[in-house]
Protein backbone atom coordinates (compact mmCIF):
# COMPACT_ATOMS: atom_id res chain seq x y z
CA UNK A 1 0.00 0.00 0.00
CA UNK A 2 1.82 3.73 -0.82
CA UNK A 3 2.12 5.86 1.70
CA UNK A 4 1.06 9.35 0.74
CA UNK A 5 3.21 11.42 2.64
CA UNK A 6 1.87 15.41 3.42
CA UNK A 7 4.39 18.13 3.51
CA UNK A 8 5.84 17.74 7.02
CA UNK A 9 5.58 20.97 9.59
CA UNK A 10 8.06 20.80 12.42
CA UNK A 11 5.16 19.78 14.73
CA UNK A 12 4.29 16.52 12.19
CA UNK A 13 8.32 16.04 12.17
CA UNK A 14 8.15 15.54 15.44
CA UNK A 15 5.40 13.03 15.38
CA UNK A 16 7.56 11.19 12.86
CA UNK A 17 10.24 10.87 14.76
CA UNK A 18 9.37 10.22 18.17
CA UNK A 19 10.07 13.25 19.42
CA UNK A 20 8.32 15.31 21.80
CA UNK A 21 5.28 17.34 21.14
CA UNK A 22 5.67 21.02 22.27
CA UNK A 23 2.89 22.53 24.59
CA UNK A 24 -0.85 21.75 22.60
CA UNK A 25 -1.87 25.16 20.89
CA UNK A 26 -4.13 26.02 18.11
CA UNK A 27 -1.55 27.10 15.57
CA UNK A 28 0.04 24.25 13.83
CA UNK A 29 -1.35 23.02 10.39
CA UNK A 30 -2.37 19.51 10.53
CA UNK A 31 -1.33 17.33 8.18
CA UNK A 32 -2.17 17.39 4.11
CA UNK A 33 -4.96 20.79 4.63
CA UNK A 34 -1.63 23.23 3.30
CA UNK A 35 -1.97 26.36 4.85
CA UNK A 36 1.43 27.20 5.74
CA UNK A 37 1.17 31.50 7.18
CA UNK A 38 4.05 33.49 6.36
CA UNK A 39 7.49 33.72 8.93
CA UNK A 40 6.62 33.59 12.00
CA UNK A 41 3.27 33.25 11.81
CA UNK A 42 1.47 29.77 12.91
CA UNK A 43 -0.68 28.27 10.24
CA UNK A 44 -4.49 27.65 11.51
CA UNK A 45 -5.71 24.07 11.82
CA UNK A 46 -7.81 24.18 8.94
CA UNK A 47 -9.28 21.15 7.42
CA UNK A 48 -11.80 20.48 4.12
CA UNK A 49 -15.11 19.11 4.71
CA UNK A 50 -17.02 16.99 1.63
CA UNK A 51 -20.26 18.25 1.47
CA UNK A 52 -23.06 16.70 -0.82
CA UNK A 53 -19.78 15.15 -2.90
CA UNK A 54 -17.88 18.85 -3.31
CA UNK A 55 -15.20 20.21 -1.43
CA UNK A 56 -16.46 22.59 1.04
CA UNK A 57 -15.26 25.18 3.87
CA UNK A 58 -15.69 24.47 7.09
CA UNK A 59 -16.37 27.38 9.82
CA UNK A 60 -13.02 27.52 11.22
CA UNK A 61 -14.64 28.90 15.24
CA UNK A 62 -16.74 25.73 14.76
CA UNK A 63 -14.08 23.54 14.10
CA UNK A 64 -11.28 25.04 16.46
CA UNK A 65 -14.16 24.67 19.05
CA UNK A 66 -14.47 20.62 18.46
CA UNK A 67 -10.87 19.36 19.80
CA UNK A 68 -7.53 19.95 20.84
CA UNK A 69 -5.70 20.18 17.32
CA UNK A 70 -2.49 18.26 18.45
CA UNK A 71 -4.62 15.65 19.83
CA UNK A 72 -6.23 14.91 16.38
CA UNK A 73 -2.89 15.29 14.75
CA UNK A 74 -1.75 12.22 16.98
CA UNK A 75 -5.03 10.42 16.15
CA UNK A 76 -4.28 10.85 12.46
CA UNK A 77 -0.67 9.55 12.70
CA UNK A 78 -1.03 6.84 15.30
CA UNK A 79 -4.08 5.64 12.59
CA UNK A 80 -1.90 6.57 9.75
CA UNK A 81 1.42 4.33 11.12
CA UNK A 82 0.80 2.11 13.63
CA UNK A 83 -2.87 0.90 12.74
CA UNK A 84 -3.92 -2.16 14.29
CA UNK A 85 -6.66 -3.18 12.92
CA UNK A 86 -5.87 -5.75 10.65
CA UNK A 87 -4.27 -7.73 14.16
CA UNK A 88 -7.24 -7.35 15.37
CA UNK A 89 -9.31 -8.83 12.56
CA UNK A 90 -6.82 -11.73 12.14
CA UNK A 91 -7.87 -12.70 15.47
CA UNK A 92 -10.96 -12.35 15.53
CA UNK A 93 -11.24 -14.31 12.21
CA UNK A 94 -8.47 -16.97 12.50
CA UNK A 95 -8.34 -18.19 16.32
CA UNK A 96 -11.96 -17.19 17.87
CA UNK A 97 -14.28 -17.59 13.92
CA UNK A 98 -17.60 -16.77 13.50
CA UNK A 99 -20.17 -16.11 16.55
CA UNK A 100 -23.37 -16.99 16.71
CA UNK A 101 -25.34 -15.30 19.20
CA UNK A 102 -25.86 -17.31 22.11
CA UNK A 103 -22.60 -19.58 21.07
CA UNK A 104 -19.34 -20.23 23.09
CA UNK A 105 -17.53 -18.60 20.55
CA UNK A 106 -19.42 -15.22 20.42
CA UNK A 107 -18.39 -15.03 24.53
CA UNK A 108 -15.15 -15.79 23.59
CA UNK A 109 -14.86 -12.51 21.43
CA UNK A 110 -16.59 -10.82 24.24
CA UNK A 111 -14.04 -12.00 26.65
CA UNK A 112 -11.20 -11.05 24.08
CA UNK A 113 -12.89 -7.67 23.42
CA UNK A 114 -12.65 -7.14 27.65
CA UNK A 115 -8.92 -7.99 27.89
CA UNK A 116 -7.93 -5.72 25.36
CA UNK A 117 -10.07 -2.59 26.53
CA UNK A 118 -8.49 -3.41 30.12
CA UNK A 119 -5.39 -3.55 28.39
CA UNK A 120 -5.64 0.00 26.92
CA UNK A 121 -7.32 1.22 30.41
CA UNK A 122 -10.45 2.09 29.30
CA UNK A 123 -13.06 2.38 31.70
CA UNK A 124 -16.13 0.82 32.71
CA UNK A 125 -15.39 -2.22 30.73
CA UNK A 126 -18.11 -4.55 31.30
CA UNK A 127 -21.39 -6.56 29.38
CA UNK A 128 -24.83 -5.86 29.58
CA UNK A 129 -27.18 -8.44 29.31
CA UNK A 130 -30.14 -8.05 27.27
CA UNK A 131 -32.48 -11.69 27.40
CA UNK A 132 -31.75 -15.03 27.18
CA UNK A 133 -31.34 -17.59 24.59
CA UNK A 134 -33.28 -21.01 25.44
CA UNK A 135 -30.98 -23.56 24.08
CA UNK A 136 -27.43 -22.64 22.79
CA UNK A 137 -26.31 -23.83 19.65
CA UNK A 138 -22.25 -24.98 18.93
CA UNK A 139 -21.28 -25.59 15.46
CA UNK A 140 -18.50 -27.70 15.54
CA UNK A 141 -16.43 -28.76 12.53
CA UNK A 142 -18.58 -30.04 9.62
CA UNK A 143 -17.94 -31.64 6.22
CA UNK A 144 -19.82 -33.32 3.19
CA UNK A 145 -18.95 -35.15 0.38
CA UNK A 146 -19.95 -36.61 -2.80
CA UNK A 147 -18.67 -40.00 -3.73
CA UNK A 148 -19.90 -41.88 -7.71
CA UNK A 149 -18.88 -44.78 -8.92
CA UNK A 150 -15.33 -45.92 -9.59
CA UNK A 151 -13.97 -46.23 -12.55
CA UNK A 152 -11.58 -48.95 -11.70
CA UNK A 153 -13.54 -52.09 -10.49
CA UNK A 154 -11.46 -55.23 -9.93
CA UNK A 155 -14.94 -57.18 -9.57
CA UNK A 156 -17.57 -55.93 -12.15
CA UNK A 157 -20.45 -57.44 -9.60
CA UNK A 158 -18.95 -55.19 -6.77
CA UNK A 159 -19.90 -51.35 -7.02
CA UNK A 160 -16.86 -49.35 -5.23
CA UNK A 161 -16.84 -45.77 -5.17
CA UNK A 162 -14.43 -42.72 -5.48
CA UNK A 163 -14.37 -39.55 -3.86
CA UNK A 164 -16.11 -37.29 -6.83
CA UNK A 165 -15.71 -33.50 -4.55
CA UNK A 166 -16.05 -31.57 -1.22
CA UNK A 167 -19.27 -29.98 -0.82
CA UNK A 168 -19.87 -26.28 0.20
CA UNK A 169 -22.90 -26.07 2.39
CA UNK A 170 -24.83 -25.22 5.32
CA UNK A 171 -27.56 -26.20 7.69
CA UNK A 172 -29.83 -23.68 9.50
CA UNK A 173 -28.49 -22.61 13.39
CA UNK A 174 -30.19 -24.33 15.84
CA UNK A 175 -30.67 -27.15 13.51
CA UNK A 176 -29.42 -30.83 14.08
CA UNK A 177 -26.76 -32.52 12.82
CA UNK A 178 -25.64 -36.41 12.37
CA UNK A 179 -24.05 -38.54 15.15
CA UNK A 180 -21.03 -38.78 13.34
CA UNK A 181 -20.28 -39.21 9.82
CA UNK A 182 -23.64 -40.03 8.04
CA UNK A 183 -23.50 -41.64 4.38
CA UNK A 184 -26.22 -42.92 2.06
CA UNK A 185 -27.19 -43.10 -1.60
CA UNK A 186 -29.01 -40.00 -2.91
CA UNK A 187 -32.34 -40.05 -4.57
CA UNK A 188 -34.69 -37.68 -6.22
CA UNK A 189 -37.44 -36.15 -4.13
CA UNK A 190 -40.47 -38.35 -5.04
CA UNK A 191 -42.84 -36.36 -7.43
CA UNK A 192 -46.18 -38.46 -6.26
CA UNK A 193 -47.62 -41.48 -4.57
CA UNK A 194 -46.72 -43.99 -7.05
CA UNK A 195 -42.92 -42.97 -6.86
CA UNK A 196 -43.00 -42.67 -3.38
CA UNK A 197 -44.44 -45.92 -3.11
CA UNK A 198 -42.18 -47.69 -5.27
CA UNK A 199 -38.86 -46.25 -3.77
CA UNK A 200 -40.17 -47.44 -0.24
CA UNK A 201 -41.48 -50.82 -1.19
CA UNK A 202 -37.64 -51.13 -2.94
CA UNK A 203 -35.92 -50.23 0.66
CA UNK A 204 -34.82 -47.25 -1.12
CA UNK A 205 -35.58 -44.04 1.13
CA UNK A 206 -34.15 -45.87 4.01
CA UNK A 207 -30.33 -44.15 5.02
CA UNK A 208 -30.84 -42.32 1.89
CA UNK A 209 -30.49 -38.36 1.51
CA UNK A 210 -33.24 -36.82 -0.47
CA UNK A 211 -32.39 -34.42 -3.31
CA UNK A 212 -35.41 -30.93 -3.17
CA UNK A 213 -36.35 -29.97 -6.20
CA UNK A 214 -34.19 -26.22 -6.62
CA UNK A 215 -36.22 -23.40 -5.35
CA UNK A 216 -37.44 -20.41 -7.58
CA UNK A 217 -34.58 -17.83 -7.69
CA UNK A 218 -35.81 -15.97 -5.20
CA UNK A 219 -32.71 -14.46 -2.94
CA UNK A 220 -30.98 -14.75 0.17
CA UNK A 221 -33.82 -14.23 2.60
CA UNK A 222 -36.38 -16.29 0.18
CA UNK A 223 -33.90 -19.08 0.60
CA UNK A 224 -33.78 -19.31 4.07
CA UNK A 225 -37.24 -18.73 5.04
CA UNK A 226 -37.88 -21.62 2.23
CA UNK A 227 -35.63 -23.73 5.04
CA UNK A 228 -37.32 -22.60 8.21
CA UNK A 229 -40.57 -23.19 6.50
CA UNK A 230 -39.94 -27.06 5.42
CA UNK A 231 -38.32 -27.24 9.00
CA UNK A 232 -41.94 -26.24 10.61
CA UNK A 233 -43.65 -28.19 8.44
CA UNK A 234 -41.53 -30.97 9.80
CA UNK A 235 -42.35 -30.57 13.51
CA UNK A 236 -46.22 -29.76 12.78
CA UNK A 237 -46.14 -32.69 11.11
CA UNK A 238 -44.58 -34.91 13.63
CA UNK A 239 -46.99 -33.00 16.73
CA UNK A 240 -49.58 -34.26 14.40
CA UNK A 241 -48.74 -37.95 14.21
CA UNK A 242 -47.84 -38.11 18.12
CA UNK A 243 -51.05 -36.96 19.24
CA UNK A 244 -52.64 -39.34 17.21
CA UNK A 245 -54.49 -36.57 14.55
CA UNK A 246 -52.91 -38.00 11.65
CA UNK A 247 -50.99 -40.82 9.91
CA UNK A 248 -48.08 -40.84 8.09
CA UNK A 249 -49.53 -41.83 5.12
CA UNK A 250 -51.64 -38.73 5.69
CA UNK A 251 -49.17 -36.15 5.24
CA UNK A 252 -47.56 -35.06 2.04
CA UNK A 253 -44.73 -36.61 0.80
CA UNK A 254 -42.10 -34.18 2.31
CA UNK A 255 -42.76 -34.61 5.59
CA UNK A 256 -43.74 -38.57 5.35
CA UNK A 257 -40.63 -39.33 4.06
CA UNK A 258 -38.54 -38.50 7.76
CA UNK A 259 -41.00 -41.32 8.96
CA UNK A 260 -38.70 -43.29 6.28
CA UNK A 261 -35.64 -43.21 8.21
CA UNK A 262 -34.05 -41.47 5.37
CA UNK A 263 -30.35 -39.89 6.29
CA UNK A 264 -31.97 -36.10 5.66
CA UNK A 265 -33.03 -33.77 2.84
CA UNK A 266 -30.84 -31.48 0.11
CA UNK A 267 -31.53 -28.51 -1.34
CA UNK A 268 -29.81 -25.87 -3.08
CA UNK A 269 -29.17 -21.97 -2.58
CA UNK A 270 -29.65 -21.54 -6.41
CA UNK A 271 -26.30 -20.10 -6.58
CA UNK A 272 -22.70 -20.51 -5.41
CA UNK A 273 -23.33 -19.02 -2.35
CA UNK A 274 -24.72 -20.54 0.94
CA UNK A 275 -26.98 -18.94 2.97
CA UNK A 276 -27.03 -19.15 6.87
CA UNK A 277 -29.68 -18.78 8.94
CA UNK A 278 -32.31 -19.86 11.51
CA UNK A 279 -35.95 -21.59 11.96
CA UNK A 280 -38.84 -19.39 12.80
CA UNK A 281 -38.48 -19.90 17.03
CA UNK A 282 -35.30 -20.49 17.65
CA UNK A 283 -34.44 -17.86 20.74
CA UNK A 284 -37.65 -19.81 22.68
CA UNK A 285 -37.18 -23.59 21.46
CA UNK A 286 -35.98 -25.74 24.57
CA UNK A 287 -33.64 -28.74 24.02
CA UNK A 288 -36.20 -31.49 24.26
CA UNK A 289 -38.01 -29.39 21.18
CA UNK A 290 -35.25 -29.61 18.68
CA UNK A 291 -36.49 -31.90 15.89
CA UNK A 292 -33.91 -34.72 14.98
CA UNK A 293 -34.32 -34.02 11.22
CA UNK A 294 -31.29 -32.89 8.92
CA UNK A 295 -31.98 -30.81 6.13
CA UNK A 296 -28.67 -29.27 4.34
CA UNK A 297 -28.44 -26.19 1.45
CA UNK A 298 -25.63 -27.10 -0.89
CA UNK A 299 -24.55 -24.49 -3.50
CA UNK A 300 -25.92 -24.79 -7.27
CA UNK A 301 -22.67 -26.32 -8.76
CA UNK A 302 -22.59 -29.26 -6.43
CA UNK A 303 -26.64 -29.65 -6.71
CA UNK A 304 -25.61 -29.86 -10.35
CA UNK A 305 -23.14 -32.24 -10.52
CA UNK A 306 -25.78 -34.62 -8.35
CA UNK A 307 -28.32 -34.13 -10.15
CA UNK A 308 -26.44 -34.65 -13.70
CA UNK A 309 -25.29 -37.77 -12.29
CA UNK A 310 -28.83 -38.95 -11.24
CA UNK A 311 -30.22 -38.07 -14.58
CA UNK A 312 -27.76 -40.58 -15.94
CA UNK A 313 -29.12 -43.42 -13.63
CA UNK A 314 -25.62 -43.35 -12.01
CA UNK A 315 -24.94 -44.53 -8.43
CA UNK A 316 -23.92 -41.26 -6.90
CA UNK A 317 -23.79 -41.61 -2.58
CA UNK A 318 -23.28 -38.31 -0.05
CA UNK A 319 -21.53 -38.31 3.88
CA UNK A 320 -21.96 -35.58 5.80
CA UNK A 321 -20.61 -34.90 9.10
CA UNK A 322 -22.27 -32.17 10.91
CA UNK A 323 -20.94 -31.67 14.78
CA UNK A 324 -23.83 -29.86 16.37
CA UNK A 325 -23.91 -29.38 19.80
CA UNK A 326 -26.89 -28.18 21.81
CA UNK A 327 -26.70 -27.10 25.76
CA UNK A 328 -30.10 -26.38 27.50
CA UNK A 329 -30.29 -22.96 28.62
CA UNK A 330 -30.91 -20.22 29.48
CA UNK A 331 -28.05 -18.87 28.44
CA UNK A 332 -27.42 -15.12 28.85
CA UNK A 333 -26.86 -12.74 26.09
CA UNK A 334 -25.43 -9.38 26.20
CA UNK A 335 -23.72 -6.59 24.95
CA UNK A 336 -20.01 -5.72 25.46
CA UNK A 337 -19.45 -2.40 26.47
CA UNK A 338 -16.26 0.19 27.38
CA UNK A 339 -15.32 3.82 27.49
CA UNK A 340 -12.99 6.67 27.82
CA UNK A 341 -14.52 9.15 30.40
CA UNK A 342 -15.72 12.74 29.04
CA UNK A 343 -14.29 15.66 31.15
CA UNK A 344 -16.81 18.27 32.31
CA UNK A 345 -20.18 17.07 29.81
CA UNK A 346 -19.33 12.86 30.63
CA UNK A 347 -22.77 12.80 31.43
CA UNK A 348 -23.20 12.73 27.48
CA UNK A 349 -22.28 10.22 25.32
CA UNK A 350 -21.24 9.87 21.54
CA UNK A 351 -21.18 6.06 20.78
CA UNK A 352 -18.95 4.08 18.43
CA UNK A 353 -20.10 0.49 17.81
CA UNK A 354 -20.80 -2.22 15.48
CA UNK A 355 -22.27 -5.98 16.06
CA UNK A 356 -19.70 -8.50 17.23
CA UNK A 357 -22.28 -11.49 16.38
CA UNK A 358 -22.30 -13.10 12.85
CA UNK A 359 -24.02 -16.31 11.15
CA UNK A 360 -22.16 -19.17 11.83
CA UNK A 361 -22.31 -21.54 8.52
CA UNK A 362 -19.51 -23.88 7.82
CA UNK A 363 -16.90 -21.87 6.46
CA UNK A 364 -17.27 -18.34 7.21
CA UNK A 365 -14.91 -16.65 9.84
CA UNK A 366 -17.51 -13.82 10.42
CA UNK A 367 -15.12 -11.48 9.00
CA UNK A 368 -17.40 -8.66 6.65
CA UNK A 369 -20.63 -9.05 9.02
CA UNK A 370 -19.13 -8.06 11.21
CA UNK A 371 -16.06 -8.81 12.58
CA UNK A 372 -15.25 -5.52 10.25
CA UNK A 373 -17.24 -3.27 12.10
CA UNK A 374 -16.28 -5.42 15.82
CA UNK A 375 -12.35 -4.54 14.45
CA UNK A 376 -12.90 -0.95 13.47
CA UNK A 377 -14.49 -0.09 16.81
CA UNK A 378 -11.94 -2.04 19.16
CA UNK A 379 -9.11 -0.01 17.05
CA UNK A 380 -10.73 2.84 17.07
CA UNK A 381 -10.70 3.22 20.89
CA UNK A 382 -7.19 1.93 20.57
CA UNK A 383 -6.43 5.40 18.70
CA UNK A 384 -7.96 7.22 20.92
CA UNK A 385 -6.27 5.74 24.05
CA UNK A 386 -2.68 5.67 22.27
CA UNK A 387 -3.54 9.71 21.22
CA UNK A 388 -4.14 10.51 24.50
CA UNK A 389 -7.80 11.96 23.67
CA UNK A 390 -9.75 13.57 26.77
CA UNK A 391 -13.00 14.25 25.17
CA UNK A 392 -15.19 16.51 26.98
CA UNK A 393 -18.33 14.08 26.57
CA UNK A 394 -17.75 10.19 27.15
CA UNK A 395 -17.01 7.90 24.13
CA UNK A 396 -18.37 4.77 24.31
CA UNK A 397 -17.84 1.47 22.21
CA UNK A 398 -20.40 -0.54 22.17
CA UNK A 399 -19.88 -4.16 20.60
CA UNK A 400 -24.12 -6.01 19.91
CA UNK A 401 -25.26 -8.80 19.69
CA UNK A 402 -28.49 -10.25 18.27
CA UNK A 403 -28.50 -7.99 15.57
CA UNK A 404 -28.73 -10.72 12.83
CA UNK A 405 -31.81 -12.49 14.79
CA UNK A 406 -33.30 -8.58 14.50
CA UNK A 407 -31.54 -5.95 16.04
CA UNK A 408 -32.10 -7.62 19.21
CA UNK A 409 -29.02 -6.36 21.36
CA UNK A 410 -29.34 -2.69 20.44
CA UNK A 411 -33.13 -2.65 20.93
CA UNK A 412 -32.29 -4.10 24.73
CA UNK A 413 -29.85 -0.75 25.23
CA UNK A 414 -32.55 1.33 23.98
CA UNK A 415 -35.07 -0.16 26.22
CA UNK A 416 -32.71 0.25 29.35
CA UNK A 417 -31.78 3.98 28.52
CA UNK A 418 -35.95 4.03 28.41
CA UNK A 419 -36.04 2.99 31.79
CA UNK A 420 -33.50 5.23 33.36
CA UNK A 421 -33.94 8.54 31.60
CA UNK A 422 -30.92 8.87 29.91
CA UNK A 423 -31.75 8.89 26.17
CA UNK A 424 -31.97 12.57 25.65
CA UNK A 425 -27.75 12.52 27.12
CA UNK A 426 -26.93 10.67 23.69
CA UNK A 427 -25.43 13.11 21.04
CA UNK A 428 -25.22 10.59 18.03
CA UNK A 429 -24.69 6.56 17.40
CA UNK A 430 -22.30 5.38 14.83
CA UNK A 431 -22.80 1.83 13.20
CA UNK A 432 -19.78 0.34 11.35
CA UNK A 433 -22.00 -2.82 9.73
CA UNK A 434 -21.18 -2.34 5.95
CA UNK A 435 -18.66 -4.49 5.49
CA UNK A 436 -14.61 -4.20 4.19
CA UNK A 437 -15.44 -0.82 2.49
CA UNK A 438 -14.32 2.29 3.93
CA UNK A 439 -16.67 5.15 5.88
CA UNK A 440 -16.87 7.20 2.86
CA UNK A 441 -19.93 9.46 4.04
CA UNK A 442 -22.77 10.20 6.58
CA UNK A 443 -26.72 11.08 5.99
CA UNK A 444 -27.22 14.19 7.54
CA UNK A 445 -30.11 16.92 8.24
CA UNK A 446 -29.10 20.42 6.83
CA UNK A 447 -29.18 21.17 10.58
CA UNK A 448 -26.46 18.17 11.61
CA UNK A 449 -24.28 19.09 8.32
CA UNK A 450 -21.81 21.61 9.86
CA UNK A 451 -21.38 19.45 13.12
CA UNK A 452 -20.26 16.33 11.11
CA UNK A 453 -19.07 18.48 8.26
CA UNK A 454 -16.42 19.44 10.49
CA UNK A 455 -16.03 16.41 12.80
CA UNK A 456 -15.41 14.26 9.68
CA UNK A 457 -12.65 16.76 7.57
CA UNK A 458 -9.38 16.05 9.35
CA UNK A 459 -9.85 12.42 7.90
CA UNK A 460 -10.16 13.68 3.93
CA UNK A 461 -7.11 13.45 1.92
CA UNK A 462 -5.07 11.16 4.99
CA UNK A 463 -5.84 7.93 3.24
CA UNK A 464 -5.15 6.50 -0.39
CA UNK A 465 -6.80 3.69 -2.30
CA UNK A 466 -3.72 1.13 -2.96
CA UNK A 467 -5.57 0.50 -6.43
CA UNK A 468 -5.72 3.64 -7.95
CA UNK A 469 -4.50 5.94 -5.36
CA UNK A 470 -8.02 7.89 -4.95
CA UNK A 471 -8.41 9.49 -1.60
CA UNK A 472 -11.00 7.85 1.03
CA UNK A 473 -12.88 10.41 1.71
CA UNK A 474 -15.85 11.21 3.82
CA UNK A 475 -19.26 12.61 2.21
CA UNK A 476 -21.75 14.21 4.45
CA UNK A 477 -24.94 14.31 2.58
CA UNK A 478 -28.30 16.31 3.39
CA UNK A 479 -31.01 14.64 3.69
CA UNK A 480 -34.63 15.98 4.36
CA UNK A 481 -35.14 13.18 7.02
CA UNK A 482 -33.69 10.62 9.15
CA UNK A 483 -34.44 6.92 8.18
CA UNK A 484 -36.82 5.38 10.08
CA UNK A 485 -36.02 1.95 9.57
CA UNK A 486 -32.94 -0.17 8.22
CA UNK A 487 -31.86 -3.51 8.54
CA UNK A 488 -28.93 -2.30 11.75
CA UNK A 489 -28.41 -1.28 14.53
CA UNK A 490 -28.56 2.19 13.96
CA UNK A 491 -32.28 1.77 13.78
CA UNK A 492 -33.00 1.07 17.07
CA UNK A 493 -32.10 4.92 18.14
CA UNK A 494 -33.16 6.34 15.43
CA UNK A 495 -36.41 4.76 16.18
CA UNK A 496 -36.39 6.77 19.69
CA UNK A 497 -35.61 10.05 18.07
CA UNK A 498 -31.35 9.58 18.95
CA UNK A 499 -29.54 10.57 15.62
CA UNK A 500 -28.14 6.84 14.18
CA UNK A 501 -25.90 6.49 11.50
CA UNK A 502 -24.89 3.99 9.24
CA UNK A 503 -21.70 4.80 7.62
CA UNK A 504 -21.69 4.82 3.96
CA UNK A 505 -19.56 1.96 3.26
CA UNK A 506 -17.57 2.95 0.06
CA UNK A 507 -14.69 0.55 -2.27
CA UNK A 508 -14.33 -1.74 -4.32
CA UNK A 509 -15.36 -4.75 -2.11
CA UNK A 510 -18.03 -6.86 -3.03
CA UNK A 511 -20.65 -7.03 0.10
CA UNK A 512 -23.00 -9.47 -1.55
CA UNK A 513 -20.32 -12.31 -2.03
CA UNK A 514 -19.50 -12.76 1.72
CA UNK A 515 -23.04 -11.95 3.11
CA UNK A 516 -24.59 -14.03 5.48
CA UNK A 517 -21.71 -17.20 3.48
CA UNK A 518 -19.05 -19.65 3.20
CA UNK A 519 -16.90 -16.97 1.77
CA UNK A 520 -17.25 -14.42 4.59
CA UNK A 521 -13.45 -14.95 5.01
CA UNK A 522 -9.95 -13.13 6.10
CA UNK A 523 -8.92 -12.81 2.57
CA UNK A 524 -12.38 -10.41 2.05
CA UNK A 525 -10.54 -7.82 4.23
CA UNK A 526 -9.01 -4.72 2.62
CA UNK A 527 -6.32 -3.26 4.86
CA UNK A 528 -6.44 0.37 3.71
CA UNK A 529 -9.57 0.77 3.99
CA UNK A 530 -10.10 -0.84 7.58
CA UNK A 531 -7.14 1.53 8.24
CA UNK A 532 -9.30 4.72 7.44
CA UNK A 533 -12.39 3.45 9.00
CA UNK A 534 -10.94 2.74 12.08
CA UNK A 535 -9.25 6.00 12.05
CA UNK A 536 -11.98 7.98 10.79
CA UNK A 537 -14.75 6.54 13.95
CA UNK A 538 -11.77 7.88 16.10
CA UNK A 539 -11.68 11.56 15.02
CA UNK A 540 -15.33 11.74 14.25
CA UNK A 541 -16.16 10.38 18.10
CA UNK A 542 -13.48 12.74 19.26
CA UNK A 543 -14.85 15.84 17.56
CA UNK A 544 -17.92 15.39 18.44
CA UNK A 545 -17.45 14.79 21.74
CA UNK A 546 -15.61 17.93 22.05
CA UNK A 547 -18.22 19.71 20.34
CA UNK A 548 -20.50 22.74 21.78
CA UNK A 549 -23.39 21.25 21.72
CA UNK A 550 -25.04 18.32 21.04
CA UNK A 551 -25.96 16.76 17.63
CA UNK A 552 -29.04 18.47 16.64
CA UNK A 553 -32.65 16.29 16.85
CA UNK A 554 -34.78 15.93 14.08
CA UNK A 555 -37.81 17.85 14.57
CA UNK A 556 -40.95 16.08 15.59
CA UNK A 557 -43.54 17.45 13.28
CA UNK A 558 -46.27 19.53 14.83
CA UNK A 559 -49.48 17.32 15.74
CA UNK A 560 -52.62 17.93 13.27
CA UNK A 561 -54.91 19.82 13.76
CA UNK A 562 -58.41 18.22 15.56
CA UNK A 563 -61.51 18.68 13.42
CA UNK A 564 -64.40 19.21 14.54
Amino acid sequence: MPIHAPRCSALLLALCCGMALPACTNQSAPSGTGQSGTAGTPAKATWTAIIDGKPAAIDESLSSSMGDPATIRRILEEGRTRNQVMQHMAYLSEKIGNRLTGSTRIEQASTWLQENYRKWNLAKVHTEQWGTVATRFDRGPSSGKIFYVSASRSDPSETKYDPARDLQFTTLSWTPGTNGPVRGKVIRMPKDDAEYKALKDKGELKGAWVLMEAPPAVGQRGVRSRASANMEARIEARKAVAEGKKKPEELPIRERLIFDGIAGLVGTSRDERVWTGAPSGWRERELKDIPPDVQVSIRLSDYDFINSRLADKEPIELEFDLQHKFTAGPIPVYNTIAEIPGTDLAHEVVVVSGHLDSWDGPGSQGTTDNGTGTAVTLEAARILMASGAKPRRTIRFIHWTGEEQGLLGSKGYVDARKADGTLGSYSAVFVDDGGTNYEGGLPALASMVPLLAAATAPTNNQFFDSKDGAPLNVNVRTVKSMPRGGSSDHASFNAVGIPGFFWDEVGRADYGYGWHTQNDRLDLAIPEYLMQSSTNAAITAYRLACAPTLLPREEKAPPAPKTE
